[in-house]
């Protein structure tokens, strides 16, 4: 009996079934290239470009310069003037009695600027102004006319007669008699009060009295000059609240 070929060739097994994709081994992932290191070299820093950074500061800078002109010239309000305080009427003004403040007024309110500050100091008001109002000229006299039953009496003060070196134009003061005792007749000098009145001009002179001028009324005038004429008138400084 003679073997055939496909005898020698062993046993034969289960064909594989048709269709089904042979299977491919799976490769194991490369390894990462391990880091170059040298033994005894320092890693180099970094430099920044000190160019760079001035330039970033400078279109910081100019940004926020630009949005603040922009902001300026697109906001219409305009600094005036208005009282600090209640003024009263016949008092000169002062520096502490004006506040700035910002507001958006219409054209046709009168108000006075920022600026002329300066022109309305010593000035006085025509009437009372309360605090917070907003000023304009025509509330302002260089000086208050006087009334009907006023008047401006003068006179030359020596030192110790008057508070020279404290009266101002506006300043409200008391004007006081000396009463003598009679001739012949001791006793002490006693003082009497004429009235009050407001300084209206106040100048020192060559001879080192000073010339005042008061704002009185008629009767206290009256009396005000005979005084002086008698080298008898004293003028005492009111306080704010006298």
């Amino acid at each position: 009996m003679t073997l055939t070929d496909d005898a020698q060739q062993g046993p034969i097994g289960p064909a594989a079934p048709s269709g089904t994709p042979p299977r491919r081994r799976k490769r194991a992932p490369s390894a990462a290239p391990a880091a170059r290191f040298e033994p005894g070299r320092v890693a180099e820093a970094r430099h920044r470009n000190p160019t760079w950074i001035v330039a970033g500061v400078l279109i910081v800078l100019l940004s926020a310069l630009g949005g603040v002109l922009l902001f300026t010239s697109s906001d219409d309000r305009t600094e005036v003037l208005v009282a600090a305080a209640d003024l009263e009427p016949g008092q000169p003004i002062e520096r502490s009695d004006l506040r700035v403040q910002r507001i958006a007024a219409d054209a046709g309110v009168a108000s006075m600027p920022a600026t002329s500050a300066d022109d309305v100091i010593g000035e006085h008001p025509v009437g009372f102004v309360p605090a917070g109002t907003l000023l304009s000229p025509a509330m302002f006299e260089a000086a208050i006319p006087l009334g009907a039953d006023e008047i401006v009496v003068g006179a030359a003060l020596d030192p110790g007669e008057a508070p020279l070196s404290q009266l101002a134009v506006g300043d409200a003061v008391e004007l006081v008699r000396v009463v003598l005792p009679p001739a012949g007749v001791e006793g002490e000098a006693t003082a009497e009060s004429i009235g009050a009145g407001t300084i209206w001009a106040v100048e020192s002179v060559a001879t080192g009295q000073l010339w005042v001028s008061v704002r009185v009324q008629r009767d206290v005038g009256m009396e005000a000059s005979l005084a002086a004429a008698e080298d008898r008138l004293r003028l005492a400084l009111v306080g704010g609240d006298g």
